[in-house]
């Protein structure tokens, strides 16, 4: 008998591709997590380090899965649809104004509703703030992850759910991914309602996903969206402050709205474009 080999394992049992990238993805990041716990304060540098290639677990994960399922021809296709630029400017744009936009549009709202506006959390020169997004985009978790989430997780959920329903399981287990954090002194979802978090995740993971789909796949405006809504939120007073949860509610239910919004709407109906040949 002649054993399969990985690409026809992933051919007739997609799922077994999709379980090793979660695996993966799971053990590089809480196994680093957890590493960066033990060490805690004892080696301030190797715990920054170790802290922040753990951002990178989907990505890796992604790497990985697709060379071991698909072989290299299969992995150069797939890196080549990820990386597709040529895309129409309006979803660049999108990417970039949608976060702005919906935080600025939470503080105006809790300013009408007698809410108090928190001060700006980032007092630095202009041309910093905007070196930080570069960091933010490079070390902060947008380029470590969307590989992983929207450049594999996605297509290949697709095939197989269609795009809404693997933006809703991907958004689930993208919040459950992120669960050790609220144990971790010093990150941001130490500070935030784990409830609203995990159900906003789902939510964006579905707004993700449209643009996703809109762009055949393409990984670059989910990782300049993703990057532009940690960016925002670093610059823009909408995260819990002294216990006043109330902008970041409000973002959070814009951006529920936006995905309620994006389900309903017909179509894209994207075809076979989870796994390399």
């Amino acid at each position: 008998m002649i054993a399969a080999t990985p690409q026809a394992t992933a051919q007739r049992h997609p799922q077994a591709a999709i379980w090793t990238f979660v695996a993966l993805t799971f053990g590089w990041t809480w196994g680093l997590w957890a590493a960066v716990s033990l060490i805690g304060p004892s080696a301030p540098r190797l715990s920054g380090a170790l802290f922040l290639a753990s951002a990178f677990g989907p990505g890796v994960a992604a790497f990985v899965t697709v060379l071991g399922f698909h072989g290299k021809a299969g992995f150069a296709h797939w890196l080549r649809r990820c990386l597709r630029w040529r895309l129409g400017w309006r979803w660049y744009a999108l990417a970039v104004l949608a976060a702005p936009l919906a935080m600025g549009t939470a503080l105006g709202l809790n300013a009408i509703s007698g809410g108090t506006t928190p001060p700006m959390p980032v007092q630095c020169p202009i041309l910093i703030i905007i070196a930080q997004f570069a960091v933010i985009t490079v070390f902060g978790g947008p380029l470590g992850e969307e590989f992983g989430w929207r450049g594999y997780a996605l297509p290949a959920l697709s095939d197989l759910l269609g795009w809404r329903w693997a933006a809703i399981l991907i958004g689930a287990v993208w919040g459950l991914w992120h669960l050790p954090l609220f144990w971790m002194p010093g990150t941001a979802q130490a500070e935030l309602p784990m409830g609203l978090f995990l159900a906003s995740t789902v939510a964006l993971s579905v707004v993700f996903a449209r643009l996703s789909v809109n762009t055949q796949f393409s990984v670059l405006p989910a990782i300049l969206l993703h990057g532009v809504i940690n960016w925002s939120s670093m610059v823009l007073p909408v995260m819990p402050a002294g216990g006043d949860t109330q902008p970041y509610s409000i973002v959070m239910g814009l951006v529920m709205l936006l995905a309620v919004a994006v389900m309903l709407k017909p179509g894209p109906h994207p075809a076979a474009a989870g796994n390399p040949p």
